[in-house]
């Protein structure tokens, strides 16, 4: 089962980095908020959980998402535009500044979703003083349970939010050093020059 897994990963390597990206952002959107009522058959205030969450930014976060999957694309996907055809150079030129914006900015496509989900993340901490803030907080029913069980939910979402965004950063700065070969060697250095010319631009960069 644990290979399964691990090859449908590496098989559908963007869609599993975009499905984190997704599950992180929207599970730090979510707010966990903490309502005090009291109750008639006992002396001491009742403790409610709520998690709140709006439809519509909820449906808003695939867009950080998507955007933060551009820094995982060549070229934002424009080098396969075709260059045969009328439209044949308006394409390749297409292709070459799209690269050519991808190798200098893909980078800064995670600042979005990383603003995001820091705002979602921060939501936790701010409301946690506003509870302790209040006098009844302490004296209600479980509520230093659901404190500590929230705290570490919290805290577990931080540790997922920073391994997201350490494997796309991985990721993009793979992609980003695989477009660069070092090597003397002529047969290699003829063979990538071939690829360019096939491509019509240079998809491999021979250094050294």
């Amino acid at each position: 089962m644990r290979d399964y897994i691990r090859n449908c990963i590496r098989s559908h390597r963007c869609l599993s980095v975009f499905t984190v990206l997704q599950l992180t952002l929207m599970l730090s959107i979510l707010e966990v908020r903490f309502q005090f009522h009291q109750s008639p058959q006992t002396q001491r205030p009742m403790t409610h959980v709520y998690v709140v969450g709006q439809l519509s930014e909820l449906a808003r976060s695939l867009l950080f998402s998507g955007f933060a999957m551009g820094a995982m694309f060549y070229g934002y996907g424009l080098i396969h535009l075709p260059i045969k055809g009328a439209l044949g150079g308006v394409f390749s030129r297409l292709r070459i500044t799209g690269l050519a914006v991808w190798q200098r900015c893909s980078p800064l496509m995670l600042l979005p979703w990383s603003m995001k989900v820091v705002q979602g993340l921060s939501r936790f901490p701010f409301h946690m003083w506003e509870c302790l803030a209040k006098e009844p907080c302490l004296a209600a029913d479980n509520f230093l349970w659901f404190l500590v069980l929230t705290a570490l939910l919290w805290i577990h979402l931080v540790i997922l939010a920073i391994a997201s965004f350490v494997v796309a950063v991985r990721l993009n700065l793979r992609m980003l050093g695989a477009r660069h070969i070092r090597s003397g060697n002529h047969e290699l250095r003829a063979y990538a020059q071939e690829i360019n010319e096939l491509l019509g631009f240079e998809m491999i960069v021979m250094t050294g």
